[in-house]
């Protein structure tokens, strides 16, 4: 017969910040100082191991369940220890701005009846510390939100747990210390710390956001890697399945899987609701906003836009899931106000949403391969890769010397590469004040990558500002678009249909020229373009192959 616990409790706090504290059920354990937990996976089923008053316990757990700021909640079943069965609810229910009521469930199948009168007022005791624990927490980060400070690499490692140090994120580290993520790596791959922290790239599930794999150098990694928990297997050239993280070295790796709770929850904070099985219903109230629908042994997933006006206010999911197998690829508009509801899902099966909106503090691989200057603190051998890898939309640069193969027959190759030499430096100061990335020098043309178009066309202005009275004479042309890279020794190397038409568009410029298609205006700012776009022409360009392309482009001359 079960046995059902429960203990409620008032905060004068926001739902929004009890929720944060209180899914975070790994730290409040450790804080609490119960006993660390060991877990694996074994056929897609996670197995957790703990010991309690010396006896061993060991238990399957279901994936957690969640609905993000309401309610959350896991069950174990137990093949060894005190218990059958337990199952544990925690629900927030707002009671104001700044005021909200937990309520904690346990129900609880004993193994030995006669210890129930031990093991209930403990189960009870062990919820008022929880609470206890999650007032503490909350009057600390209140108590450090008033106060405006930063801290240093050094100090968030002499107080975090090994945990912690098991897996770091530079970016959750940047966002506790009040630096950026630039400086956590510069600190931790310093000097006077490589002995201790090394640089790993993780391959990341899509769906669960779980490390599956992780080495100090790409070409260690396999091209598809297998996330049995999510029964998927995903390719590690797309940009969400590549992050970059450090790790403490003097961690025994004995001690790298013990954790103090599964915590499924606050390690995917973009995942606003996750429930599992059939015959079920729930109301969902989103913000505004993109959203992917997933599904457990479905790589695909399902693009929903959440609006305000929208009239879908409840979608089927078994439905939704049938229908897109026959069209995909296109968004779909739901209310804010949504009702969720399984249809003809099997028990088995595990619907999760995702936010697109929500920074879940994951440092990517490209965020590091393309920042300027980071190759200089990384192993060359470590960034090459045997595979492409996606990074995005970029914005490309490309120069070339104007009337190259006359200039070095009049003045010959050593005064030539001379010219050029200062060139390549005159185009790497400019870059580089607008966060440009030498990608290659191909003889006397040069490649650069930047973070967008803006970037792209200040950089190449004022390279030809600065190259206006030189002996020798550019041409530019830029594009956007999506891009892949290929790591080498001598750095990122980019590959693609944008690589390939920014190239082609060389063609159409002269001598201080830069030309680039019309196309990209509408992702500059007025007010620069406003000042040169009286001397600028368009013109039409068409790109030849089995399908011809017409592009409008603009083709700017800096006087």
């Amino acid at each position: 017969m079960s046995k059902v616990i429960t203990h409620q409790r008032k905060f004068s706090f926001p739902a929004s910040s009890v929720w944060d504290v209180i899914s975070d059920t790994a730290t409040i354990n450790r804080q609490l100082k119960l006993s660390p937990m060991n877990f694996k996976n074994i056929e897609g089923v996670r197995h957790g191991q703990q010991k309690i008053m010396g006896m061993t316990l060991k238990w399957s757990e279901k994936p957690w369940e969640w609905s993000h700021g309401e309610w959350l909640r896991n069950e174990r079943v137990y093949s060894q220890g005190f218990f059958k069965r337990l199952t544990g609810l925690f629900e927030i229910k707002s009671l104001g701005h700044s005021e909200c009521e937990v309520l904690v469930t346990f129900t609880i199948d004993h193994r030995y009846p006669i210890l129930a009168w031990l093991l209930n007022p403990a189960t009870k005791a062990i919820i008022e510390k929880i609470f206890n624990q999650t007032q503490a927490n909350l009057s600390n980060q209140a108590t450090k939100t008033n106060l405006i400070s930063t801290s240093s690499f050094e100090d968030w490692v002499a107080s975090a747990h090994e945990i912690e140090r098991s897996r770091i994120s530079p970016k959750i580290v940047a966002r506790e210390t009040g630096q950026t993520w630039q400086d956590v790596l510069v600190k931790a791959l310093a000097l006077d710390q490589k002995n201790r922290f090394s640089l790993f790239f993780d391959a990341v599930c899509p769906h669960c956001r779980g490390s599956k794999i992780s080495a100090p150098r790409l070409t260690e990694l396999p091209k598809k890697v297998p996330c049995d928990s999510c029964e998927i297997t995903f390719p590690i050239g797309t940009q969400e399945s590549l992050e970059v993280s450090l790790r403490d070295t003097t961690i025994p790796a004995e001690r790298l899987s013990v954790d103090f709770c599964s915590g499924d929850v606050s390690h995917r904070p973009t995942v606003v609701f996750q429930k599992l099985g059939k015959k079920w219903s729930h109301q969902l109230k989103l913000l505004p906003g993109l959203y992917n629908l997933k599904k457990k042994g479905e790589l695909r997933s399902i693009l929903l836009r959440a609006t305000l006006d929208s009239d879908r206010d409840s979608i089927t999911l078994s439905d939704l899931w049938n229908a897109s197998k026959k069209e995909s690829g296109h968004i779909l508009d739901i209310s804010c106000d949504i009702e969720f509801m399984a249809g003809d899902l099997l028990d088995s099966d595990l619907v999760l949403l995702e936010s697109s909106s929500i920074d879940r503090g994951a440092l990517m691989a490209t965020e590091v391969m393309l920042e300027p200057g980071f190759s200089d603190l990384i192993p060359a051998e470590s960034l090459v890769s045997d595979f492409p890898i996606e990074v995005g939309h970029r914005a490309l640069l490309f120069t070339d010397v104007v009337g190259s193969t006359d200039l070095y027959y009049e003045i010959g190759d050593a005064k030539a590469f001379e010219l050029v030499r200062e060139s390549f430096l005159l185009i790497g100061e400019a870059v580089a004040k607008h966060r440009g990335l030498l990608v290659k020098t191909i003889g006397d043309a040069t490649m650069y990558s930047f973070p967008g178009p803006q970037a792209a066309l200040e950089a190449a202005i004022e390279i030809q500002k600065n190259n206006k009275h030189k002996p020798l004479k550019l041409r530019i042309s830029l594009h956007s678009g999506i891009c892949l890279s290929v790591g080498t020794f001598d750095g990122q190397d980019f590959f693609g249909d944008t690589v390939n038409i920014c190239a082609k568009f060389q063609s159409e410029a002269n001598a201080h020229e830069i030309v680039f298609a019309k196309s990209l205006i509408k992702d500059i700012d007025h007010d620069f373009w406003s000042k040169w776009s009286a001397t600028s022409e368009e013109i039409s360009f068409q790109l030849k192959g089995k399908v011809a392309r017409e592009f409008e482009l603009l083709r700017l001359k800096i006087q």
